[in-house]
């Protein structure tokens, strides 16, 4: 259906935008809904906006030091632990006008638009990349910082970050627009209780991450394999082969015999389990449909593409739409408690266990579709997302601009066969992980929920 916007020329010269997207019905509503509030501009209730870091080389990072975020970090309204990265505390000093600490907001400004995070005290002192804004010393007698963060993550923050992105090749936020973003003032209890879910739903997270990790150790220790001695293979600099196996294996980029790579095989043959093909254990699914056909192509799919997939492990996203609309992608049938694999280099951290409200319907062919048949799906989930498969996914690669795992050699992937009822204490500990996950993010979907409640009481009071 066809949206019309009518503005008066006055307006469009007082917004100095001529872009016809800006003037959308739905951010119009917000706007006229946030007018009838008691509102303040961003800029007046903290001390700072600024971006982050212009510009950062990669082997700049370190192992430890000052955490520096990337939009990838933002979970929305948490940061992600999970692949995040460190600066010296002398980068950090060169560069500390834009570093942040516990209670400072960040807002993803390129790539992905419009992510909102609060800096939590695990996090505790750190600095953003040039794709994120900062906002700085959240004034606490204006307003509570975990209110203001959750009101960014709700359709009246979004509309005004969406609204106001640049219209370029890439589109951005800038400064100003993060600078003027209206933002409610509504009574102070009410903030409060917000906090009050906010930081339960942080707790939640905290303990799930906690489970994941004893899930983690417990499974080195079922394998009888440390921790240490897998980084210590990824830390080798130099390495070298001879010319047999080369001729052997017909690869010639030298990453191909890198010893994290060598040295997981050498891993495996000391695992306390006989270690069988991956086709052996599990099955493979090529369980598809075309949705576009009959008699899919009137129904209502779900459909998981790679970027659903979070790097935590879960799904709880997805397009959907009728079949004669969908992807040429959408094709791969998934059920309850099926792994999903990427085959796309970079894409590994997104191995991920299919939820119950998606038995039954499609996921992107760019992914592998693993089935157990004696094991836990949790405890195979634990399993594909260690360095032990891992890393025999990323050796397997092949191709110059889109690297995949080949379909005709997924299935020769090395893994222990292990007896399922020592596979209970890791499942139990994933399920609570999920469980836990799932928890709090419910409570911060209850948190904005209700701000965006209390925002439609007051504007349709006042407006009355």
């Amino acid at each position: 259906m066809v949206n019309i916007s009518i503005v008066n020329s006055r307006y469009v010269i007082s917004k100095e935008r001529l872009d016809a997207e800006y003037y959308k019905p739905s951010f119009l509503e917000i706007e006229k809904n946030l007018s009838k509030l008691h509102c303040e501009r961003l800029e007046n209730l903290v001390e700072s906006i600024k971006k982050g870091i212009f510009y950062i080389l990669a082997e700049e990072y370190r192992a430890r030091g000052v955490p520096f975020l990337r939009v990838s970090n933002i979970g929305n309204p948490f940061i992600e632990k999970k692949n995040l990265v460190y600066i010296s505390p002398e980068k950090n000093q060169e560069h500390k006008s834009t570093s942040l600490k516990p209670e400072d907001i960040v807002i993803s400004k390129g790539g992905t638009i419009g992510y909102v995070g609060v800096i939590t005290p695990d996090i505790g002192n750190c600095n953003i990349c040039q794709d994120i804004i900062g906002v700085k010393g959240v004034k606490k007698t204006e307003v509570n910082p975990y209110f203001l963060a959750i009101f960014l993550l709700t359709k009246y923050g979004q509309s005004q970050l969406h609204r106001g992105r640049s219209q370029q090749v890439q589109a951005h936020l800038t400064l100003d627009v993060v600078r003027n973003l209206l933002v409610p003032i509504l009574p102070k209890e009410f903030q409060h209780h917000i906090e009050k879910l906010v930081k339960q739903a942080y707790e939640k997270r905290k303990l799930a991450e906690e489970k994941y990790q004893q899930a983690e150790e417990s499974l080195y220790e079922l394998l009888g394999i440390r921790k240490k001695e897998i980084e210590r293979l990824e830390a080798e600099k130099a390495y070298e082969t001879n010319f047999k196996e080369i001729k052997q294996s017909f690869r010639f980029d030298a990453e191909y015999y890198h010893p994290k790579y060598l040295g997981i095989v050498d891993l495996m043959k000391r695992v306390p389990f006989e270690v069988k093909p991956l086709k052996e254990v599990v099955k493979i699914s090529n369980e598809t449909i075309d949705p576009t056909k009959e008699p899919y192509k009137n129904k209502r799919l779900k459909y998981i593409p790679i970027a659903k997939i979070n790097e935590s492990g879960e799904i709880f996203e997805w397009d959907e739409f009728y079949g004669w609309q969908a992807p040429s992608r959408a094709r791969m049938v998934i059920r309850k408690g099926d792994i999903l694999i990427p085959s796309l280099s970079g894409t590994f951290d997104k191995i991920a266990l299919v939820p119950e409200e998606l038995d039954g319907q499609l996921a992107t062919t760019g992914c592998f579709v693993v089935r157990a048949r004696k094991d836990y799906p949790e405890f195979l989930f634990l399993f594909f997302r260690n360095p032990l498969f891992k890393r025999q996914l990323e050796r397997l690669t092949t191709g110059a601009i889109m690297s995949a795992v080949p379909k005709t050699i997924f299935g020769n992937l090395l893994v222990p066969d292990i007896p399922k009822d020592e596979q209970q204490e890791i499942t139990n500990l994933v399920k609570e992980y999920f469980k836990l996950r799932k928890e709090a993010r419910q409570l911060v979907q209850r948190a904005i929920k209700e701000i965006e409640e209390a925002i439609k009481n007051v504007s349709r009071s006042n407006g009355e």
